[in-house]
């Protein structure tokens, strides 16, 4: 992977969160499972809905952010092909 996006952190609560919101109003995420964890109470008294991403998770990059390459190291090369 040679691309990076950098996504603001929010500390909500003693924990970081990605500020998703600050990149797109909508966003789209899989994962083979998904799952209502609880009704979450966010910044600022914010009833929100948290949901647990397991396994092959990612996240659809809004169009019109900016990806940032710069200080991505680029990645090894297969094991197959180091030989």
């Amino acid at each position: 992977m040679a691309d990076g996006v950098r996504v603001p952190v929010k500390i909500v609560g003693g924990e970081r969160w990605g500020h998703l919101s600050a990149l797109g109003e909508a966003h789209g995420i899989c994962g083979e499972s998904v799952h209502v964890k609880e009704n979450y109470s966010f910044a600022g008294g914010h009833r929100v809905r948290l949901y647990t991403f397991k396994k092959n998770v990612h996240w659809k990059i809004p169009q019109g952010v900016a990806i940032d390459i710069a200080a991505v190291p680029a990645a090894d090369a297969p094991r197959r092909m180091q030989r």
